[in-house]
């Protein structure tokens, strides 16, 4: 870390100014002629002459963690760590190494493009429209994949976990415009599911992209959520801006950490942060969670060093990262809802939020989303954003009205009977990152793979529309899906209860309201 600039050379675009300017123009043949002294210049003169050099971590030791219920690999204890092998030694990514891998991806699968649109010249990378073997979606015409009776704004786009992987986002998008066109994710909503900090080396350049993302597609009418995940919670919480409770307002996060009875070893405790500090109003205001993030018992796994690195400071130091932290960057986490319910009429009623919903019954349903929606922070580890196994299924009680329960942070891409978890690079430079489009379950990867997954594996009602390589919805779309908003009583055509019944209790597009 410190050394050259994102894999996209954002230039000015990520400075401080650039944050309230339309998106940065496509640049892929920067990717490919440009390289070393002449990018490291340029790298510079966008970033601007005040930014601070990057300090690097105080985590030394780089590990990678093999284990996936799917056979995949999912990195990292630590951020940034590369693939474990018991053949070859684990380093440390460095700006260079990722700038090779980004260049060697592009010059592969990217369509010929100058900085101007135009494809030959100098730098390009081959014949314009034109894709090399593997890399579908890239020739100009939509997938076969991709159901052209289904109307473009009847689309739902779930991105995973970005984790501080400005290149990977950047690449993903233009993946998505190959495929479904610009006017088509334009029409489509498209749904972050969280995470948007650590373990990758770009925090700051990140969030800079999705403020001017957000920005750039409210100006033209697109319909975009980002939601809030466990990572950003804990930021949030580091930095004593966590929402207080509505009926609760004089409640004191320190609640979720100073108690005696909270079944934490004295060992974990000793290696939070601020056990050496004197002013206990700078921890009276923190979470839990917060506490953890910048400690060092949980620095690599939670891979919270690239976040104070990306912001030019030293890790833990609280004071100095709310200071550099542009107001935008800040305001953009605190405005993120935690949950949105949404109904379509093609594949029912969709439940996003980060982590799931707990399964077990012992909290039911609606007070799970109230506390989503109210944003109620007051738990020591919220199961909605934080949990494992125990979100891992969708509660019965939804499955048995069509409910789908839609989650990123499990570090893998899983499809289950209503559920899906769509999260398969978990801040792993190595693992590509994804995005699944709805209806088709279509699977979209920042390196131009795309691939097709079943829709009945997780939208049975689907299944019965199937016809040909991907499922022709044109029945769904007047009428006939799993669950129709018009159908009355909320009852679907095929028996299952789907209305906003007391017992389901989700209104129709609900997110937590913006935070003032």
């Amino acid at each position: 870390p410190g050394r050259g600039a994102p894999p996209d050379a954002m230039g000015a675009q990520l400075s401080g100014a650039g944050c309230a300017a339309p998106l940065p123009p496509d640049d892929v043949t920067w990717l490919a002629g440009n390289t070393g002294a002449a990018s490291g210049k340029a790298a510079a003169a966008g970033r601007g002459a005040a930014s601070a050099p990057r300090p690097r971590s105080r985590s030394t030791k780089w590990t990678s963690e093999c284990t996936s219920a799917s056979g995949g690999t999912r990195g990292l204890e630590g951020f940034g760590a590369t693939q474990a092998s018991p053949s070859r030694r684990v380093t440390p990514l460095t700006r260079n190494s990722v700038r090779r891998s980004s260049n060697n991806a592009y010059a592969r699968c990217a369509p010929s493009r100058s900085r101007n649109g135009e494809g030959g010249g100098a730098g390009s990378l081959g014949a314009q429209g034109a894709a090399a073997p593997g890399c579908a979606g890239f020739g100009g015409a939509l997938p076969s994949s991709i159901d052209l009776a289904v109307k473009p704004e009847q689309r739902i786009i779930v991105v995973g976990d970005l984790h501080g992987m400005v290149h990977k986002a950047r690449a993903l998008w233009r993946s998505l415009e190959e495929v479904l066109t610009p006017a088509g994710l334009d029409a489509a909503m498209v749904v972050f599911m969280g995470d948007y900090c650590d373990r990758g080396l770009y925090t700051r350049e990140l969030l800079t992209w999705l403020v001017a993302l957000r920005n750039e597609r409210s100006r033209r009418g697109a319909r975009t959520v980002f939601l809030l995940g466990n990572h950003d919670f804990c930021l949030l919480s580091f930095l004593g801006l966590l929402p207080k409770p509505e009926t609760q307002p004089s409640f004191a996060f320190r609640q979720t950490w100073d108690r005696e009875d909270s079944g934490i070893n004295r060992n974990e405790r000793e290696r939070w942060w601020g056990n050496d500090q004197e002013d206990a109003a700078a921890l009276g205001d923190m979470h839990l969670q917060g506490r953890r993030w910048a400690g060092a018992f949980y620095e690599r796994s939670y891979g919270s060093p690239s976040t104070f690195a990306s912001y030019g400071v030293d890790h833990g130091d609280r004071e100095a990262l709310r200071r550099t932290m542009p107001e935008e960057h800040i305001d953009f986490l605190r405005q993120c809802p935690w949950v949105h319910v949404e109904d379509n009429a093609l594949v029912g009623r969709c439940v996003f939020v980060h982590a799931g919903l707990e399964s077990d019954g012992s909290p039911s349903c609606e007070e799970q989303l109230a506390k989503l929606r109210s944003r109620d922070a007051r738990h020591p580890h919220p199961e909605c954003l934080f949990g494992r196994d125990n979100v891992l299924h969708v509660p019965q009680q939804l499955a048995l009205r069509g409910t789908t329960v839609v989650s990123g942070h499990h570090g893998r891409v899983l499809l289950k009977v209503h559920r899906l978890v769509v999260d398969s690079c978990s801040g792993d430079e190595n693992s590509p990152l994804s995005a699944m489009v709805l209806p088709e379950m279509y699977l979209v990867r920042h390196d131009g793979r795309h691939e097709q997954r079943d829709p009945g594996h997780v939208f049975p009602a689907l299944a019965r529309h199937r016809k040909g390589p991907h499922p022709t919805l044109l029945a769904a779309a007047v009428g006939t899906s799993a669950m129709s908003p018009n159908t009355p009583c909320g009852r679907s055509p095929h028996g299952h209860d789907h209305g906003d019944s007391p017992r389901c209790g989700m209104p129709v597009g609900d997110s937590a309201p913006l935070e003032e």
